[in-house]
């Protein structure tokens, strides 16, 4: 397979002044992928379909999840249409990225665009989520993308320059930390973490604990990072009625994760130091989802405080009507963003140095 080493720059500028459907036109027009592959590790926000193999009760494969999907298939994406992941692969001009666990072995062996090896329920830390059942934990998500090189992208390049080349310019995209929030640390019932650590303490714990991952993911061929933050995880359906119900946001829950990511931004800049030619960008999506719910008009949306569908408050209940205007919603459930929010998030991240930064993802396309 050819490694892309970059687009016409003219193109470039084109679609940076597009809106997302210009660009979804534009890179398909092109007919060649803007990177060599995506590789996608996280969590529920960003699952292609990992957890319908796993035994848990973290799974969306039924209606009326995936309602806006092409065929309206219900794959497991915890939203109704695409998720951010799926909306970078679209940008990228790539295939949706195959999710790992659920793909049989000899689909693997043709790929050569990616995985996506996230997971429901997961977190940095190994015990998050495990409530509801086996998940895919961060460092497992890393073990993995070291078992699809050795098995089965590897043998796909005529030597290791090749394949090095290939992962260098690559994008991996990490969306982990949600959960060690939402399925551990406010969970006092069922973790002891609140007890064991401050909130500043255990901020620093996940933070430490990510870099340690991407800091693998680079010794194993990563170069292009972009780790998104944990949005304002206090502004959540589940969490104001939880926490703040007479308020717009759960302040103190948003106060917890901004201190996880001044930290995390802390450990990327220190990697980006120590590691020769790597390349973090921060997804500043706490600010973003900040905007969107402060003026949603602005971003063509009108529904900020419910989900568009009936849940069970974790996720969709099975065969039941969502709204009809989902595009103006910004959740789609308690948690999960609509796909018209997940539109809005993948379109600034690759156009706004303000969302992405130090440089947005077109910018990191040229390096």
């Amino acid at each position: 397979m050819g490694i892309i080493r970059q687009m016409d720059r003219t193109l470039v500028h084109l679609i940076v002044l597009c809106t997302l459907p210009c660009l979804f036109i534009s890179s398909r027009a092109a007919q060649k992928p803007l990177a060599p592959a995506l590789f996608i590790f996280g969590d529920s926000i960003v699952d292609g379909g990992n957890n319908n193999n796993l035994k848990t009760r973290a799974v969306a494969n039924y209606p009326p999840n995936g309602i806006d999907f092409p065929g309206k298939a219900a794959t497991g994406r915890f939203t109704n249409g695409y998720t951010v992941a799926d909306l970078f692969d679209k940008m990228l001009n790539l295939p949706l990225a195959l999710p790992y666990v659920s793909t049989k072995h000899i689909d693997r062996l043709e790929s050569a665009s990616g995985y996506n090896y996230a997971s429901s329920s997961s977190g940095i830390l190994p015990e998050t989520g495990n409530y509801l059942g086996k998940n895919l934990d961060m460092r497992t998500q890393v073990k993995l993308f070291q078992e699809s090189i050795d098995k089965y992208i590897r043998a796909q390049f005529r030597n290791t320059a090749a394949l090095r080349e290939y992962l260098a310019k690559s994008v991996f995209l990490i969306h982990m930390g949600t959960n060690d929030y939402l399925g551990n640390y406010l969970q006092p019932d069922r973790y002891n973490t609140s007890q064991l650590y401050r909130p500043d303490e255990y901020a620093d714990l996940l933070a430490r604990k990510l870099g340690k991952n991407l800091k693998d993911l680079y010794h194993l061929g990563a170069r292009k990072f972009v780790v998104f933050q944990i949005s304002r995880i206090g502004c959540y359906p589940e969490l104001v009625e939880k926490f703040k119900p007479k308020a717009k946001c759960a302040e103190n829950v948003n106060d917890m994760v901004t201190l996880f990511n001044n930290k995390m931004e802390y450990q990327l800049g220190h990697l980006t130091f120590i590691l020769r030619r790597s390349y973090f960008m921060t997804a500043n999506v706490f600010n973003l989802t900040r905007d969107i719910l402060d003026d949603p008009s602005r971003y063509g949306l009108t529904e900020t405080r419910r989900g568009c569908c009936q849940d069970d408050r974790f996720n969709c209940l099975r065969r039941t009507v969502p709204c009809k205007n989902r595009d103006s919603y910004y959740f789609w459930d308690r948690f999960h963003p609509s796909q018209a929010a997940n539109k809005i998030i993948a379109k600034e991240c690759f156009n706004n140095f303000k969302v992405c930064y130090p440089m947005n993802v077109y910018r990191l396309l040229e390096i």
